[in-house]
């Protein structure tokens, strides 16, 4: 029997395959049983429905019963790595977000529009990097949760406010805090963003600090106001860079490699690290491979492990 569904059914369908949250889709599914057609024809479609309403209520049960457990935190990596931001109310933690993804925070001249972690994703060539804008640090006081992140983020920008008087003093602050929570920030792991670098005052200010600090991280003076088209592609590298990986590009033998989805992988890793990406059994059957770039040669031979850079291209041999 057919079903001949009805046009209301139809849009509540249609309002279910788009739904982003579970509250959308439930609600969405709670509709399409309600006016889909009640005969045989359509009893499995009923019977499929009903299961996914209850398996949503489910997990929506679940999820109010762990309310007390759940971390802000905690949040899912997303693309090539994830990077944390931290800095002081008002330093430009939130423009700096909005200024690379498509995030859009809450951004004012007053400080705490940043409640809780915000993701966003930058482009950076052929990959995407996952940015998080935590909540504002203040002096004397660190989240438990917040150093939970900082351990699991693949790098961390600090957003330090140029125009501060205190510029200095913060910066102590900020590594008395981290080191009460038994974190320390690393070199490689670390990039310092001054921001609202506009003055001559500014700069002598700035250049004073860079001096203290830069044989300790690495360090750029800022404008997130004036920052130009090449600067913000620089800035980019400079994270991506921070993020400690390289991109692999795989090429099949006799075959063009392909230059639209790289592997990516931490710096230091090897082609038998690259063969257990592509496939976890591929790393047992290895023999070596050919790459181009790094290599001395193009196409040179290799053993598995060689260490391989950004941008190189990869023959698997078996």
């Amino acid at each position: 029997m057919p079903a001949n569904l009805t046009p209301q059914y139809r849009e509540a369908e249609a309002r279910y395959r788009s739904a982003k949250t579970p509250e959308e889709k439930l609600k969405a599914l709670e509709e399409m049983l309600a006016t889909i057609p009640k005969h045989k024809g359509t009893e499995k479609l009923q019977a499929e429905i009903k299961q996914k309403i209850s398996k949503l209520r489910k997990s929506k049960g679940e999820r109010k019963s762990k309310g007390k457990l759940f971390d802000p935190y905690l949040i899912e990596k997303v693309g090539a790595a994830q990077i944390a931001i931290i800095g002081a109310p008002n330093s430009g933690k939130s423009t700096l977000l909005s200024f690379l993804t498509r995030a859009r925070p809450e951004i004012a001249d007053y400080p705490f529009t940043t409640h809780s972690p915000l993701p966003g994703m930058m482009e950076y060539e052929d990959i995407q990097i996952q940015l998080i804008d935590f909540p504002p640090w203040l002096e004397g006081r660190i989240e438990g949760n917040a150093i939970g992140a900082l351990r699991r983020a693949d790098g961390i920008i600090v957003v330090m406010d140029g125009k501060s008087e205190r510029l200095l003093d913060e910066m102590e602050s900020l590594l008395q805090d981290l080191e009460e929570n038994k974190f320390e920030l690393e070199k490689e792991k670390t990039l310092i963003l001054v921001n609202k670098i506009e003055t001559p005052l500014e700069q002598e200010n700035f250049s004073i600090f860079k001096e203290l600090y830069e044989e300790e991280f690495a360090i750029r003076g800022i404008s997130f106001l004036t920052i130009s088209a090449e600067e913000k592609e620089s800035l980019k590298r400079d994270i991506f860079h921070l993020a400690g990986i390289i991109r692999i590009y795989s090429k099949p033998p006799g075959k063009p490699p392909d230059l639209s989805r790289p592997f990516v992988l931490k710096k230091g890793e090897t082609v038998k690290d690259l063969a257990r990406a592509i496939h976890k059994d591929l790393a047992y059957t290895l023999k070596g491979a050919r790459v181009w770039g790094s290599a001395k040669f193009e196409g040179q031979l290799v053993t598995p492990d060689y260490v391989l850079q950004d941008k190189d291209i990869v023959e698997i041999k078996t």
